[in-house]
């Protein structure tokens, strides 16, 4: 009878040290702690005078700078396109301007997983707090909403505006000699 009730004994102490551990391990902070997550850069918030500091960080190097917003399904399609290209064009430097405000945190939400595996986060924009219209006149007095909206750079910083979905076509016409 001793042997059996020192043998409970010792399975309680064992229990015992064994539910302080797990209650240890629960309590810490590193056995909750969710693998760090890699998030998309922030977008860019594009205000009025953000076009000119836009065209300087491409230090004078040929771009297109895609106008589009989350409903625009032919600015998905373009950008999808740009991107297939991009593999035959690797000096096609692609910038992109949501029409969507980047102040809304769901929508800028959105606007980066649309962006993300399209590989076009890096030098993402969306409009700031500025009016809409204020915001498009800055980029182009006579761009009046319409999208998809490129605008193809050369390397001096002159620029060709295109309204349309980009093809592959497109992309030859205006960075073929890139």
């Amino acid at each position: 009878m001793l042997a059996i009730r020192t043998i409970g004994k010792k399975i309680a102490g064992v229990l015992g040290m064994a539910v302080c551990l797990m209650a240890a391990l629960a309590a810490s902070p590193s056995a909750h702690a969710a693998p760090p997550v890699q998030t998309a850069p922030a977008l860019q918030a594009f205000e009025p005078d953000s076009l000119e500091r836009l065209v300087a960080r491409q230090q004078g190097k040929p771009f297109v700078l895609v106008l589009w917003s989350l409903d625009c399904v032919y600015c998905h399609a373009s950008m999808k396109t740009l991107m297939e290209e991009k593999k035959k064009h690797k000096n096609l430097r692609i910038v992109t301007l949501s029409t969507d405000p980047a102040s809304d945190p769901e929508l800028a939400t959105m606007m980066r997983k649309r962006l993300a595996p399209l590989g076009l986060s890096a030098n993402a924009w969306a409009f700031g707090e500025a009016p809409a219209e204020q915001l498009r006149y800055m980029i182009d007095p006579q761009w009046h909403g319409e999208k998809p909206r490129s605008y193809w750079y050369d390397a001096r910083g002159k620029r060709v505006a295109y309204s349309g979905v980009i093809t592959a076509a497109t992309i030859e016409r205006f960075a073929g000699n890139w």
